[in-house]
């Protein structure tokens, strides 16, 4: 390296230092207590800007490499809440630039020699009405369908199962496919998580499912709901409990979660080992935990479904 050059690439990597040396002394925090998981916050008026020019670029662009390989971001540039990301947690190292759409509407992971390494999942509840399960497995590329089998009020609180459970369960499997089950929780401490999983276990006995057992774990978007303003102590609890009742059941259990409810709702120290499942409606992902589907839309199209369905890139 030429001494002009190894002159610049000191005062990048200097500067780089100096910006997170600033930012510590003038007041850039992480926030923690009981109920909050570590996050940075940077405050609006100490956005990051920099005078035009290619070292300052250079700044910014290694200011936001290291903020991207420790934090999760969450918000509009620049006023971002920086979610730090768990400590050995498992992280995934595929390529943004692989994932590709096929056929319309049909997302696929692929090696660097162009072979595909996904196949298409879809999941389903009573919202899609009655399914052509030959049809959807006729018309090939989905491989695997994701059943819901009940979900918890918002408001009440009770255990109901899904109207469509069992004809899409038998649907599905007469056809030829894979199939595993969510259950959209609404639980507010361990044992309504563990509540639950034997829900869901009492129902899904003598099935033959050969998929994950989810536990689907989401923001109610209800006024009153029962698990607005829980900590993210006893949600994470309720995420456990019902792992670990699936687990000892014999079952592999699953997590699905949006990105940010990951990132701001749940402990990721407590559940990084377990298999998780994204939901990011995008063209590309931006999560750094190893996850095994990818929910990349709720508005797909599948043969055999009347109107939309989730689609899910699927690694397993």
């Amino acid at each position: 390296m030429q001494r002009t050059q190894l002159i610049k690439y000191l005062l990048v990597v200097a500067s780089v230092i100096m910006l997170v040396m600033i930012g510590v002394i003038i007041g850039i925090n992480i926030k923690k207590d009981k109920d909050t998981y570590p996050r940075l916050v940077i405050p609006n008026q100490l956005a990051w800007t920099f005078k035009p020019g290619e070292e300052a670029a250079k700044i910014e662009d290694n200011y936001w490499r290291f903020a991207e390989a420790s934090y999760i971001l969450i918000g509009e540039y620049p006023n971002y809440e920086y979610y730090k990301i768990a400590p050995g947690a498992p992280r995934n190292d595929y390529v943004k630039e692989n994932f590709y759409i096929e056929n319309g509407n049909e997302m696929y992971y692929h090696n660097e020699a162009g072979e595909r390494q996904t196949t298409i999942t879809i999941d389903v509840s009573e919202f899609q009405g009655d399914i052509d399960w030959q049809q959807v497995k006729d018309e090939g590329g989905v491989d695997m369908a994701i059943v819901r089998v009940g979900y918890r009020g918002y408001s009440g609180g009770s255990i109901n199962e899904d109207s469509m459970f069992y004809d899409n369960v038998s649907g599905a499997k007469e056809a030829g496919l894979k199939v595993g089950v969510y259950f959209y929780s609404q639980a507010i401490n361990y044992d309504e998580g563990v509540e639950e999983a034997q829900f869901v276990l009492s129902n899904i006995a003598g099935l033959g499912i050969d998929g994950p057992v989810v536990i689907d774990t989401e923001d109610a978007f209800a006024e009153g709901a029962r698990t607005n303003g829980i900590s993210i102590q006893d949600r994470t609890d309720s995420v456990v409990a019902f792992c670990e009742t699936v687990k000892a059941s014999g079952y592999e259990p699953m997590i699905y979660a949006n990105r940010n409810w990951y990132a701001a709702s749940l402990d990721m120290s407590r559940l990084c080992h377990y298999k998780l499942w994204l939901a990011q409606y995008s063209n590309m992902p931006s999560f750094p935990y190893q996850y095994v589907g990818w929910q990349y839309t709720d508005t797909g199209f599948v043969y055999g479904v009347e109107g939309s369905v989730d689609m899910n890139v699927w690694f397993e």
